[in-house]
């Protein structure tokens, strides 16, 4: 091989494969989590970031490893977890590169959780914390709260489409699990098991007393009334009397339900419910209504066929202010009540 040939091999090779100091790693053997975990950690860091994108091509194990003042055999075993866990991908003869994979998907939209370590991390430097001892605080504080994390079970009586309970989980903080009633009243196994596992069970007050006739006597229920957020109410208050509306989603049910919710909060206007099949077949005329409502589902598709002059508002749901304040005040005592 010439040794002009050499020269441009060489110099075609990517920065950080060259120079892997590129590469921004610290290790700190003084640390809590292992060398092999720091490395980890740190290049989904990268990842998330965005200094490390799919299909980019990662330092030999060797030259990390020389860099880091580690052994090769820590470097490889990183590498391969990655591999194995989805974020990178190996090509035999070509190196190891970040994969363009769900698992790098999936890290990228947590970036808001990252965002949120660093600013509660840069806070903590500032009182003093060092990085050892914000690290077991924050294990410390995660297991404290898994140990004592309440168990809330929401009870949906609408279709998928009327997502209520990102609205509870929105309004509270608090993670719950969304049981569909249809399997609560065919008594799914599954279903059954996680109501009765509940600490404190939520559902609508129109469905209180089904649910109630279900659940452990000894349980807990709260009910809570829903209704349209302010800002679609806003915009329908002012529509003259007899105003048509129109609510489209993909299954006729969920358009129901949005007519249904509307007409228990709106008494003035007149409303139609259908499918988005219906509109896309030009069965009617979309000019004699006044407003649309339809579901962030079929939003998109459903704009192609709406006249420009028309206005499409997303159909949202919200709590009942009250209702939201009991709800809030209930789950800060059961949580007191696990803790003591």
């Amino acid at each position: 091989m010439s040794k002009r040939l050499i020269t441009k091999i060489v110099t075609n090779m990517p920065a950080y494969m060259k120079d892997p100091v590129l590469l921004p790693i610290v290790v700190d053997t003084g640390a809590p989590l292992t060398i092999a975990a720091q490395i980890t950690e740190q290049i989904k860091l990268l990842i998330v970031r965005g200094n490390l994108k799919p299909n980019q091509p990662l330092p030999p194990g060797v030259h990390l490893a020389k860099h880091l003042g580690v052994n090769h055999n820590t470097v490889a075993l990183v590498y391969n977890e990655l591999i194995n866990s989805g974020y990178l991908i190996g090509h035999r003869g070509k190196g190891t590169f970040i994969a363009d994979s769900q698992s790098v998907k999936q890290i990228m939209a947590r970036k808001s959780f990252y965002d949120l370590l660093d600013q509660a991390f840069r806070s903590a430097s500032q009182s003093g914390v060092s990085v050892s001892e914000f690290s077991a605080a924050a294990y410390a504080q995660g297991v404290l709260i898994h140990r004592h994390q309440i168990n809330v079970v929401f009870v949906n009586f609408f279709p998928d489409s009327i997502d209520i309970s990102s609205s509870i989980q929105s309004a509270t903080g608090l993670a719950l699990v969304s049981i569909d009633w249809n399997t609560l009243k065919n008594k799914e196994a599954e279903s059954v098991q996680q109501l009765l596992a509940a600490d404190l069970v939520v559902t609508t007050i129109k469905n209180l007393w089904d649910v109630t006739k279900l659940a452990d006597p000894n349980k807990e229920i709260i009910g809570i009334d829903v209704q349209p957020d302010m800002q679609l109410l806003s915009c329908i208050s002012p529509l003259p009397r007899n105003a048509k509306l129109l609510f489209v989603c993909k299954e006729q049910i969920s358009s129901e339900a949005m007519k249904e919710i509307i007409e228990y909060n709106v008494h003035h206007v007149e409303s139609e419910a259908v499918t988005l099949e219906t509109v896309q077949n030009n069965d009617f005329d979309l000019d004699q209504f006044d407003l649309i409502v339809c579901s962030s589902q079929v939003e998109s598709r459903l704009s192609k066929y709406v006249p420009q002059n028309l206005k499409v508002m997303t159909f949202r749901i919200a709590i009942d202010p009250i209702n939201l304040l009991v709800l809030q005040a209930r789950l800060a005592a059961v949580e007191m009540e696990k803790l003591m």
